[in-house]
């Protein structure tokens, strides 16, 4: 079994008035929602690998990305 992987989700304008439902479909397809921002269409969550794809068929999804974390050198540091 593959480790969960992070994901953003990102809904359609005729579905954001409904992100609770989109959200509550995503879980029955296999995302462990994170956070849900209303107002801008996204859900985050994590999701077996194998079940990534599922996530695109729920109604009202326009995109599943995989997040990648980002790390910055403090501003002290030598290279920017």
């Amino acid at each position: 079994m593959n480790a969960p992987e992070y994901v953003v989700v990102t809904v359609d304008e005729r579905h954001i008035d409904r992100i609770q439902q989109v959200a509550d479909a995503l879980r029955q397809a296999g995302l462990e929602v994170n956070q849900i921002l209303g107002t801008g269409g996204i859900i985050t969550g994590n999701v077996e690998p194998s079940k990534r794809a599922s996530l695109a068929s729920v109604p009202g999804v326009v995109a599943v990305e995989h997040d990648q974390a980002v790390q910055l050198a403090p501003p002290d540091s030598r290279i920017q």
